[in-house]
């Protein structure tokens, strides 16, 4: 089987596809904090630990 790709040709494009691969990074991160079976405590703890290490990474 083969399969072939087609990459994003104009850095617009790119961005376009960078910011729907982050969109769906983050709704999915989301989704899988809001199923856990913890107190809504420490799922805020979970989503400002997450904010805080994305943060660190990109300064």
């Amino acid at each position: 089987m083969e399969i072939f790709v087609h990459y994003p040709d104009t850095l617009e494009k790119q961005e376009q596809l960078d910011a729907r691969v982050a969109k769906f990074h983050a709704e999915y991160v989301a989704q899988y904090i809001d199923h856990l079976k913890c107190p809504m405590e420490q799922k805020l703890k979970l989503i400002d630990a997450i904010a805080q290490t994305v943060q660190n990474n990109s300064a």
